[in-house]
């Protein structure tokens, strides 16, 4: 009998946790599609994106914590909003700079970094095609 009951409570362990999982990855789905519609209504002048990426840290001023984050160029700012948190807004004037790495703040995922460069420090982002951004924000 007691064997039969600590089956069954790992049985229902295991399906609560399964339950669980599903219900955070469908909560952080919805945040990621309503946060993107804020960025697409907050940036109709949008020259690049909304794209959804990844915001891989930074250096000097800018946030250290890694985030899923909607990247948008606009005419005047690099804007990337991420999925929990703060925007990070980056004027296009302050930008001296770009670069693509293999990894970023000794971080490595397999795909390339975007590096924007500037006098406060250094920002790290994942998009879909790191030539175009950094072509686009060679201005």
């Amino acid at each position: 009998m007691n064997a039969v009951l600590v089956v069954l409570i790992s049985i229902l362990s295991v399906v609560a946790a399964i339950a669980f999982i599903g219900a955070v990855l469908w909560a952080v789905r919805h945040a990621s599609r309503d946060r993107g519609a804020e960025v697409r209504a907050a940036h109709p002048d949008a020259e690049l994106g909304p794209e959804l990426g990844q915001y891989r840290g930074g250096t000097g001023d800018f946030p250290r914590a890694r985030n899923t984050s909607w990247v948008v160029l606009t005419p005047t700012t690099l804007v990337v909003r991420p999925i929990l948190g703060n925007a990070v807004e980056l004027p296009i004037s302050e930008i001296t700079g770009t670069r693509i790495q293999q990894h970023f703040n000794t971080h490595w995922n397999g795909r390339p970094v975007l590096v924007v460069e500037t006098g406060r420090g250094e920002v790290g982002l994942t998009v879909g095609s790191t030539a175009r951004w950094r072509t686009a924000l060679a201005r």
